[in-house]
C-alpha cells in the first residue's frame, strides 16, 4: 500500500476526500449538514487560492461573489429556472462582476488592493439591504430546496451532488495548474518583472485569475442557498471574505488539497465543537488552534501531506 501511494501521489488525497464525502452519509442529520457546508466552502476556498496562492493578489471581494451566487440562485429558482442552469447563470454573473471589478483594482498592489475590494464588499452589502421586494431587503429571502430534473433531492443526495460539483471543479483546477495559465500564474507569483521578460502579460493573467476566483466562489454561493434555504445580506459580510482568505492561509497557499483542509479547519471545526457541546468555548479553542497551526505549520496544513522532506506541498 505504501509503494502504491508513493507511485501515485494523487491517490492519498483522493481516498481522503472520498472518505470525507461518504462517511457523513452514515449518521446524516446535522453531521451531514456540517460536511456539506465544508464541501461548499472548499469550493470558495480554492477560488480564493487561485487568486492569492497562485498570483499573490489579496482580495477581500470573495463575499461579493459568494453573495451574488446565493442570491442569484434563490431569485432564479423562485422564477422557475431549474437548479443547474440557475447555478451556472449565477456563477457567470459573479464572473462578469469579478472581471469588471478587476479592471480598476488591479492598478493597485498589496494592501491597497485589499482595501479597495473591502470597499466593494461594503457597497454590495448596502445594495442587498436596499433590494426591497426583489430580494427581501434586510429581512432576506427564502431559497428553494435542491431539485434536479423535477425531482426534489434529499439531504444525502444533495450532499453527493455538492461533492460531484466540487470534484469536477477541482479536477478542472488540477488541469489548470499544469496548463499554460497555471505556469503563467506561478511565474507571476515569483516575479512580475520576470514574467514580463518571458513574454507574459501580467494584467491579462491577473484578470483571468480574478475571473476564475469569481466563478468558483459564485458557484459555492449557488450551492449554499439551496442547502440553508434562506439568505440575507449577511452573505456579503466582510467576515465571509476573511474566512475565505483564512482557509487559504491555514490550508496552504497554492495547494488544491490545502483548500479543502483549510475549509475543514475554518468551517468544520467550529461547527463540530458546537455540535459536541463546546459552544461556549468554541471560539477560544478554535482561536488557539489557529494560532498554533500558523506557528508550527507556516506553509499550511497541506505541508503535513508532503511525501518526503523538502518536497513541495501537494497540489
Amino acid at each position: 500500500m505504501r509503494e502504491l501511494l508513493h507511485s501515485r501521489p494523487w491517490l492519498g488525497p483522493l481516498l481522503f476526500v472520498l472518505a470525507f464525502v461518504l462517511l457523513p452519509l452514515i449518521p446524516g442529520g446535522y453531521v451531514l449538514y456540517i460536511f456539506s457546508l465544508v464541501l461548499i466552502y472548499s469550493l470558495a476556498s480554492f477560488g480564493t487560492n487561485i487568486l492569492t496562492g497562485y498570483t499573490n493578489l489579496i482580495s477581500l471581494a470573495g463575499a461579493v461573489f459568494f453573495g451574488i451566487g446565493a442570491y442569484g440562485v434563490a431569485i432564479l429558482t423562485a422564477q422557475g429556472v431549474p437548479l443547474l442552469p440557475a447555478m451556472l447563470i449565477a456563477a457567470s454573473i459573479a464572473t462578469v462582476v469579478g472581471l469588471l471589478l478587476a479592471v480598476p483594482v488591479l492598478r493597485l498592489e498589496e494592501v491597497f488592493l485589499a482595501i479597495a475590494t473591502l470597499g466593494f464588499v461594503m457597497i454590495s452589502t448596502e445594495i442587498a439591504k436596499s433590494g426591497g421586494e426583489f430580494n427581501g431587503g434586510e429581512n432576506g429571502m427564502g431559497a428553494a430546496g435542491p431539485a434536479l430534473f423535477g425531482f426534489a433531492l434529499t439531504e444525502r443526495w444533495f450532499h453527493l451532488f455538492i461533492a460531484a460539483v466540487l470534484g469536477v471543479a477541482l479536477w478542472l483546477a488540477r488541469n489548470l495548474s499544469d496548463s499554460r495559465f497555471g505556469r503563467g500564474f506561478l511565474a507571476l507569483k515569483g516575479s512580475e518583472i520576470a514574467a514580463r521578460s518571458l513574454g507574459l502579460n501580467p494584467v491579462y493573467l491577473k484578470m483571468v485569475a480574478f475571473g476564475i476566483c469569481a466563478f468558483y466562489t459564485g458557484l459555492s454561493g449557488a450551492l449554499y442557498a439551496p442547502l440553508v434555504r434562506f439568505i440575507d445580506p449577511s452573505v456579503f459580510n466582510i467576515m465571509v471574505s476573511i474566512s475565505f482568505v483564512s482557509m487559504v492561509i491555514v490550508g496552504g497557499l497554492g495547494s488544491i488539497v490545502g483548500s479543502v483542509l483549510g475549509a475543514i479547519f475554518v468551517v468544520g471545526a467550529p461547527q463540530f465543537l458546537t455540535y459536541i457541546g463546546f459552544d461556549q468555548f468554541q471560539r477560544a479553542l478554535y482561536g488557539v488552534a489557529m494560532i498554533l497551526t500558523l506557528m508550527f505549520l507556516p506553509e499550511g496544513l497541506a505541508s503535513l501531506l508532503r511525501r518526503k522532506p523538502g518536497a513541495g506541498a501537494p497540489r
